[in-house]
């Protein structure tokens, strides 16, 4: 008891509830989110007439406001893009995965769901009758809500500026995202928006087609970043003969848009938002690959994953651009996907017993999980390291494999982006966008070209395949030309090109983008 007779417990759930409603209200003040009102009503109404104080039924309702603001401020740091509402794409398939693999995210929704179960008991508690106070709150937040809906009305046409307007982590960013619409292809504006001419496909080079591998190494990048002074023997070895800096579009996580910008030769973000679910939105909608280029010359289509196909939709994203077969570690005997520590050296055997001795020239795509986190949290580079050195001698035993083959193998093997512990040793956000890459040519040279003699000037993740082809002596297609010259002077990031360059070769992959004229949208 206290010395006025009110029990401790009372006086702690007042005081808890003057820091829950400041909290809101400081929220809602600094950034002018009146939309906190949406999150707050049903919840509110929920818990009325049930003979709460009204302090601590006005908490109880802003919680769940304050955890989806805390959530969404995770995600942008992560990411780079706050909550929003098609995140639902990634969570209805994936959580249980990354909660098996990552204990962060395992208790994270342990703590959710015990969370949740406290909140509805104290929300639900107790008996009453609808109070004065509450009859009119009810009044005031249904009005603000209703103002609320009027002003979201007309954000759909506003869709490019998603990212300069709404690059917080709001309630009304939140809600504002349920307008985003499917993604479409940012061009130039439709008057100016005649596709150039793209003719020539992908000319074979002289003698035997090579089989062709692009190996994505997961979360990896050249350690001598953060441990001078290291030098690999085979990954991202400096003394290769074409190996140098990659510029990619991600940080953290978000392997799938490199993976998209690789085989594709699109940056996802041109389609709208940030391209974090192209496997999810653009599945069916596009026509050009790297594997639809090779299947003309009669190449066999492979992709070769280290996590369920289902895993954000990728067997039937990679099938819909050229894809004829889908490797799994189900698929492959090695276990049923869930775990994270198979190593590299399991997934290039598998590889090679099924390209085994093709009659037909095969491209392979296929990605390690090997590096993925989290790493050790005390000591994470030395952990890195000590991966590294594993992925590092298995990447040398399969260029051995393949050169005791006979046949003619072209080789690429790049980082999707550097992992999250990277932000607490690189102050320079610019540098967090850049991996490596390590083209090899084996039983047979590589061609030399302008692209391919960079040094130490990095190629933009979109160029990695066109470059690759190219130094395997392909004539490139039409369409790669047109990428080469659209991008002289800033194929090592794209995004630092004049805007009209990009809308431009964004133009020509129109031809490739199932896309009605009628609803594309302009610049």
């Amino acid at each position: 008891m206290t010395m006025t007779g009110t029990p401790r417990w009372l006086t702690l759930e007042r005081t808890l509830s003057c820091i829950v409603m400041l909290a809101v209200l400081i929220y809602a003040i600094s950034f002018l989110d009146p939309y906190v009102a949406l999150i707050i009503t049903p919840l509110f109404a929920l818990g009325c007439a049930r003979g709460k104080h009204p302090l601590t039924l006005l908490a109880l309702a802003s919680i769940p406001a304050l955890v989806l603001i805390a959530v969404s401020s995770v995600k942008l740091f992560l990411t780079g893009l706050p909550l929003v509402t098609y995140d639902h794409y990634f969570l209805r398939q994936n959580v249980l995965l990354l909660a098996y693999n990552d204990w962060r995210v395992a208790t994270g929704l342990v703590i959710g769901i015990v969370g949740l179960l406290f909140y509805i008991r104290g929300l639900f508690a107790g008996r009453g009758s609808f109070t004065r106070f509450e009859k009119g709150s009810l009044v005031a937040f249904s009005v603000a809500c209703l103002l609320c809906v009027r002003s979201a009305q007309g954000f759909a046409d506003k869709v490019f500026d998603w990212s300069e307007q709404l690059n917080t982590p709001t309630i009304q960013a939140f809600v504002m995202s349920s307008q985003i619409p499917g993604p479409e292809l940012h061009t130039l504006y439709p008057a100016n928006a005649t596709p150039p001419a793209i003719g020539a496909g992908l000319k074979p080079p002289t003698g035997h087609l090579p089989d062709i591998f692009f190996v994505l190494q997961e979360s990896t990048f050249p350690p001598n970043v953060v441990r001078p002074g290291y030098e690999p023997r085979w990954l991202f070895a400096r003394t290769a003969p074409h190996s140098g800096p990659l510029h990619v579009h991600t940080f953290a996580g978000g392997t799938w848009k490199t993976e998209f910008s690789v085989v594709t030769q699109m940056r996802p973000q041109e389609f709208g938002s940030d391209g974090l679910y192209v496997f999810h939105q653009l599945a069916g909608r596009i026509n050009h690959s790297i594997f639809t280029l090779l299947k003309t010359l009669g190449y066999r289509t492979m992709v070769f994953y280290p996590v369920p196909g289902t895993f954000l939709n990728a067997r039937s994203f990679y099938g819909s651009i050229g894809v004829d077969e889908f490797y799994d570690p189900e698929a492959l005997g090695l276990g049923k996907g869930w775990e994270w520590n198979i190593p590299d050296s399991a997934f290039y055997q598998a590889m090679v017993k099924k390209v085994a001795d093709s009659d037909r020239p095969v491209v392979a795509f296929m990605l390690t999980i090997n590096q993925h986190g989290p790493h050790n949290n005390d000591d994470p580079i030395s952990d890195y390291v000590t991966r590294f050195e594993a992925s590092d001698a298995a990447y040398g035993a399969f260029l051995d494999t393949l050169s005791r083959r006979g046949r003619k193998a072209g080789v690429v093997t790049f980082g999707d982006h550097q992992p999250e512990f990277m932000a607490r040793f690189q102050d320079n956000h610019a540098r967090w966008y850049f991996t490596a890459y390590d083209m090899r040519c084996v039983n047979f040279e590589c061609i030399r070209t302008s692209l391919t003699d960079r040094g130490a000037r990095p190629v933009d993740s979109v160029m990695l395949a066109s470059m690759a082809l190219e130094g395997f002596g392909f004539t490139l297609d039409t369409f790669s030309d047109l990428q080469r010259t659209v991008f002289k002077g800033c194929d090592d990031d794209i995004t630092r090109c004049d805007e009209t360059a990009r809308l431009t070769y964004n133009t020509a992959f129109a031809k490739y983008f199932n896309q009605d004229d009628a609803t594309r949208l302009a610049n």
